[in-house]
């Protein structure tokens, strides 16, 4: 007869259990992370102090922070990643990120907009703007993470994952975000007649 234990047979055993891909992720995540000091360092100005046209310059601001899900349905290329630590009193984010003394983690990429996105109350970045957004959405961190580790994100040799941001409604104001790959078409000069 089966035992009743929902505890996994090595443990029953006595014998070591290795650890999932997720706690070594969740490890070297920790490893990583540094602090979401808040510290003021002039990115958000960029925009404006970078205006060539009276335009740009009112436009420049009507960007806030951006995370994955601003970029629903654009064509990114993420060309570096940092993992943080959440500020304090951000109670409401719900994560799976979490250290065992309790710190929550999400990914500050620095992407590329390569096309498309969705009409936002706010503007996009332009196609070819170098922007940072953050995430830590389940299905999201984990591809950048494995990206990474498989030599897919490296900004010493200039590689970067191309791939498009996707949403699925769930309902109930709730999404799950996908990172889904894109093909990079190639351009060739038309030969001159």
């Amino acid at each position: 007869m089966a035992t009743k234990s929902n505890l996994p047979e090595n443990s029953r055993t006595g014998t070591a259990i290795s650890p999932t891909p997720f706690n070594m992720m969740l490890r070297a995540m920790a490893n990583d992370a540094s602090a979401d000091d808040g510290q003021f360092t002039g990115d958000d100005l960029n925009a404006i102090l970078g205006a060539q046209t009276e335009e740009e310059m009112w436009e420049a601001d009507e960007r806030p922070p951006l995370n994955f899900q601003h970029l629903a349905s654009c064509q990114i290329a993420v060309l570096d990643f940092d993992v943080k630590y959440s500020r304090g009193g951000k109670d409401g984010i719900i994560t799976p990120f979490v250290t065992p003394e309790g710190k929550k983690m999400y990914i500050l990429a620095s992407c590329t907009r390569l096309g498309g996105g969705k009409t936002q109350i706010f503007k996009l970045p332009e196609v070819g703007e170098v922007f940072q957004a953050n995430t830590s959405a389940r299905y999201v961190v984990a591809k950048l993470w494995r990206a990474m580790t498989m030599g897919l994100i490296n900004p010493s040799t200039g590689k970067a994952l191309h791939c498009m941001v996707q949403e699925t409604d769930l309902g109930d104001g709730q999404a799950v975000l996908k990172l889904r790959p894109i093909t990079m078409q190639r351009t060739t000069p038309s030969s001159a007649e």
